[in-house]
């Protein structure tokens, strides 16, 4: 036991000697957009993992193909889109809205931004929660505003209470336009090896002679 909690303060100090901004979502002033630190690394492992086991060059082909279909998949989602969002971030909308028509807004001062939302009494005895909303500062007091920088359902609350429009309270990077730009690139197919220059140097790879064991380290 002590010896954990020798470990945990170790660890304590040593992150309280870095800038917070690098490592909290809570002081990164919104810039990863609720994405943890390590979310796109375990992202690309789960779409690399087959081709973990291969040689160089079936690896770099499988990975090559991967980035084909996925841009031209998402090419098409992005130009047959007609929502404001792209399809994920406008079913994202769509159920937060329906949440948002629970909520009761208490105006404090429109010209300010400043509202007051509650949340609805549940069966099981939850909810009931007081939010506070500051518009003009893109602020709401629940923390998912601040975190992820997309609209909560209190937000939408307030806007449908003052009758202004959602998306200007929605970052332009999860925007139709921004989605389409993402993924105008092009690939072109690779030549056969029939066409490849010769290289000035041998290269020789063998693989580590290693079984992988269970679990994760």
């Amino acid at each position: 036991m002590k010896e954990i909690q020798k470990r945990n303060l170790d660890a304590y100090i040593y992150l309280m000697k870095l800038d917070a901004e690098k490592w909290t979502l809570l002081h990164d002033g919104g810039h990863r957009h609720g994405i943890m630190t390590t979310n796109i690394s375990e992202a690309l492992n789960n779409v690399l993992k087959k081709a973990r086991v291969l040689p160089l060059k079936p690896l770099v082909e499988l990975i090559f193909n991967k980035l084909v279909k996925y841009f031209h998949q998402h090419r098409e989602e992005a130009e047959n889109c007609v929502h404001l969002f792209p399809t994920r971030i406008f079913d994202k909308f769509l159920r937060i809205e329906l949440k948002s028509r629970e909520h009761k807004v208490t105006t404090y001062n429109p010209r300010e931004g400043i509202y007051m939302v509650r949340s609805p009494i549940r069966v099981s005895g939850t909810g009931n929660n007081v939010y506070t909303l500051r518009l003009n500062n893109k602020f709401c007091s629940c923390g998912k505003w601040q975190t992820d920088t997309y609209s909560c359902s209190h937000v939408l609350a307030v806007c449908r209470e003052n009758g202004s429009r959602t998306d200007t309270y929605v970052p332009e990077i999860y925007s139709r336009q921004k989605y389409r730009r993402t993924y105008q690139a092009n690939f072109h197919p690779v030549l056969s090896e029939n066409f490849w220059r010769d290289i000035p140097f041998n290269l020789t790879f063998y693989p580590p002679n290693m079984k992988k064991e269970w679990g994760r380290k």
